[in-house]
């Protein structure tokens, strides 16, 4: 799967291990890389569904056609399917706000 990523922020992250821990902490830099990984491996958006692990789900609301799969406790990684082969990461957040 072809991968977009919202801001330059998130791409730099994408890259190496180290940049995503620096952006994020290292726990959830190594989800986003292995999530990354995951999504890269991926043919098509609806194969995402089979992992579990992923825990991926469509958001609700103003957020609707935006999905949300899990990195660690309360961080999510944002992304929106833009064609079946073809993602863009709109961000990584805690749902709680905290």
């Amino acid at each position: 799967m072809h991968i977009e990523f919202a801001t330059n922020r998130l791409a730099d992250a994408g890259v190496s291990l180290a940049e995503a821990s620096r952006l994020f902490g290292v726990p959830i830099g190594r989800k986003y890389i292995q999530r990354l990984a995951v999504l890269k491996a991926t043919d098509k958006f609806n194969q995402l569904f089979g992992h579990r692990a992923l825990r991926l789900h469509p958001l609700k609301g103003n957020r609707a056609g935006q999905y949300a799969m899990t990195l660690t406790g309360n961080y999510r990684l944002i992304i929106e399917k833009i064609q079946d082969d073809r993602v863009r990461i709109l961000d990584v957040e805690d749902y709680h706000g905290d």
